[in-house]
């Protein structure tokens, strides 16, 4: 009887602990990537700024194009909100693990809450630009963090991760879209109202014991380092020498070796992200149905709000549906790239912005669907002294992929519009 009882104990305190890390890791996903989506659901709103301040209804002088064009291409938000994640992406791996894991979440945090602050203060375009910038680095640095994070964790942290990162997409676009359609408030004050989202980063980093975590697996790197170094050194001290110069060139040249085997992961990632984004930041703004009852900026943000309600669905579903061959989703969204240009040029023919819409949802499918898969692959194919750094490394394909979106986003805008 005892023993029963003592089984039954245990396995209620490992349902806890599992649902405590579970909601933990879904918090820290939802919380990192929150500011990322809502700047990139404000930016039309941003550079509306520079033209005629506050208003988001064709002005006069564009009464002749019909795709109601901003003078810059919301492209141009997308850099600001990718190239600071995407520098960091690719160096942190290397000198990332000397940071203390509590040291990074502090920058994160000040990150997030000076993007949110700089952006809803700011009335300047190049100004608001530095404050997506903030928010770039903070989700960049937080995602390679936590991704690395999950190492330390059970493999469901992985799936509680993506899903969290699906839910701010649709949560942020979904909350700026409210704010500032039914509720009516202005975008600038929607942005500083929803500084309670750093709060809420730093209550789950606390719940799922990240700190205690990070300092367990330090200590055993210790132990183990120790342990090679007397087996494996003796009272030579010539050689100890030698060992010492030797160790950081090898260290580095080890790290290289694991990045050849993540490029099947990484590639097909890149891919689906780069048709993605230039669907989202080249051709969203130029679907413009003039009949509809909602004005040009309301059909942008809820552009993106269907767009993230196809990412959140995808990226919650690993559990239930694996996809195994990763190449198959760049060939779907290119096909979806296709299609969104065809719409641009045959808007007028299209009897309903609802048709739209539900591409959009497929088209959130599809990358959210790459995303977790290829993370998910991941933590179960790369060996687990490999996995921290694979994870951090291969995070690096979306932004690649998002990075070159937003270069060609800002010619095709110029191009299509003139």
């Amino acid at each position: 009887m005892n023993s029963v009882s003592i089984a039954n104990v245990r396995s209620r305190a490992e349902r806890r602990k599992w649902l405590i890390e579970f909601i933990g890791f879904w918090l820290l996903g939802l919380c990192n990537n929150f500011g990322y989506v809502v700047m990139l659901s404000a930016a039309h709103d941003i550079l509306k700024q520079e033209g005629n301040d506050s208003t988001t209804q064709p002005v006069s002088h564009n009464t002749t194009n019909r795709f109601d064009c901003n003078p810059t291409s919301t492209g141009a938000i997308l850099l600001a909100d990718i190239l600071p994640a995407l520098i960091i992406k690719v160096t942190a791996p290397f000198f990332m693990h000397k940071i203390l894991y509590n040291i990074r979440f502090v920058l994160i945090v000040i990150f997030a809450v000076s993007a949110l602050v700089i952006v809803g203060l700011s009335k300047v375009v190049a100004f608001s630009l530095f404050g997506v910038a903030c928010a770039s680095i903070s989700s960049g640095f937080g995602e390679i963090t936590m991704l690395q994070l999950t190492s330390f964790y059970p493999k469901h942290t992985v799936s509680a991760w993506s899903s969290g990162t699906g839910a701010a997409g649709l949560l942020g676009a979904l909350s700026f879209a409210a704010l500032t359609g039914p509720l009516k408030v202005k975008p600038r004050t929607a942005i500083l109202i929803l500084l309670f989202i750093p709060a809420l980063q730093v209550f789950s980093y606390i719940m799922v014991g990240a700190s205690q975590a990070a300092a367990k697996h330090r200590a055993y790197q210790q132990i183990s380092d120790a342990t090679t170094t007397d087996a494996d050194t003796d009272n030579d001290t010539e050689e100890k020498i030698t060992v010492n110069k030797t160790t950081i060139v090898t260290k580095f040249t080890n790290k290289l070796q694991l990045v050849k085997p993540l490029l099947k992961y990484m590639i097909p990632l890149s891919l689906v992200y780069f048709a993605e984004y230039l669907i989202n930041q080249g051709l969203y703004e130029l679907i413009f149905f003039h009949k509809s009852n909602l004005s040009h900026s309301s059909q942008y943000r809820w552009y993106s709000v269907t767009y993230q309600l196809g990412v959140f669905i995808s990226r919650s579903s690993v559990a239930l549906f694996r996809i195994n061959h990763l190449w198959i989703l760049p060939i779907i969204q290119f096909t979806n790239l296709g299609i969104f240009f065809a719409c641009v040029y045959r808007t007028a023919f299209i009897p309903s912005i609802w048709l739209v819409f539900g591409l959009v949802v497929f088209e959130g499918l599809i990358g959210g669907g790459a995303y977790v898969n290829t993370f998910y692959k991941i933590s179960i194919e790369i060996p687990e002294p490999d996995r921290e750094f694979s994870m951090g490394v291969a995070s690096v394909g979306d932004s690649f992929g998002i990075t070159f979106a937003g270069l060609l986003a800002i010619p095709l805008h110029n191009a299509i519009c003139q």
